[in-house]
């Protein structure tokens, strides 16, 4: 049986052989996703939560 499957060495993106612009992509792409994260946790870190209790007069709702 005859395997078609190339090997790594093949590949003509293996072992530092991309070209430039793939390399620029795969930065911008990675570079990109660490700011979306870097300003989603800074919203998060900077948003404050309210911990008010609300009573059962205000709702209207009771509990039995």
């Amino acid at each position: 049986m005859k395997y078609d499957e190339p090997t790594l060495e093949k590949i003509e993106d293996y072992n530092g052989k991309e070209s430039e612009q793939k390399r620029l992509t795969v930065w911008i792409v990675v570079l990109s996703g660490l700011l979306v994260g870097a300003l989603f946790t800074i919203i998060a870190a900077n948003s404050q939560v309210s911990d008010l209790v609300v009573n059962k007069e205000t709702t209207g709702i009771v509990k039995y």
